[in-house]
């Protein structure tokens, strides 16, 4: 269900990928980053109810299913959701639905955690995402954001990896690109959460991962 305005071409840019994302993304960064990013998802315990915006094609799902009493997987594209179905078939304590992160049908105070991978830079409005994300959450719950970006990186590392990207991909839909460290921390205070961290994992592209609690 949709509950406001969106951009139809991103959403039918990412489901024309949804058979091939996981092989190109481990080309285009190297098979090492996915498996690290899940390592340090891995250690956030007792999710109790949550809820990714943007599973794509379940790929940090199945870590969040490991540690949540219930993971409710949300996508704008319903290729990627289907995708995701496929992946985390026979594993019962996941849903599937579509959604925009920005605004969704969920009721308030609703979820213990939420988690955005590769998610925020591509949203209409970041800052939305957040305050919806603050919204669903009950008090208490934590958001926890990865997403790529090329902050430490070079300049000629940033050409080529744009490159390499429009070569797999073509040009996405790129909203807000590059989330930066600081500006991931301006957002999420300003969407009313505490900032607990925020790390930078090198790589061939490198990765923020950062977790946040709604205190009120």
């Amino acid at each position: 269900m949709y509950m406001m305005e969106h951009d139809a071409k991103a959403d039918n840019f990412w489901d024309r990928f949804s058979d091939t994302y996981d092989e190109k993304v481990e080309t285009l960064f190297g098979k090492e980053l996915r498996p690290k990013l899940a390592r340090l998802l891995d250690r956030e315990h007792d999710l109790g109810d949550a809820v990714e915006i943007g599973c794509g094609t379940g790929y940090f799902t199945a870590v969040l299913a490991k540690n949540a009493r219930h993971v409710t997987a949300t996508d704008i594209s319903p290729n990627m959701l289907d995708a995701a179905k496929r992946r985390l078939h026979g594993v019962n304590n996941v849903t599937f639905q579509i959604e925009n992160g920005e605004a969704t049908s969920f009721s308030s105070d609703r979820f213990d955690m939420v988690l955005m991978a590769n998610t925020l830079h591509a949203m209409d409005s970041p800052l939305k995402a957040l305050q919806e994300s603050y919204r669903i959450l009950r008090k208490g719950g934590r958001v926890v954001i990865i997403n790529y970006t090329d902050e430490c990186m070079g300049n000629a590392e940033k050409i080529f990896l744009l490159f390499r990207f429009a070569i797999k991909f073509g040009f996405p839909p790129r909203r807000h690109w590059p989330v930066t460290s600081d500006r991931l921390s301006s957002l999420m205070i300003a969407a009313g959460f505490d900032v607990e961290c925020i790390g930078l994992i090198n790589g061939k592209i490198n990765t923020l991962y950062a977790r946040a609690k709604r205190n009120k």
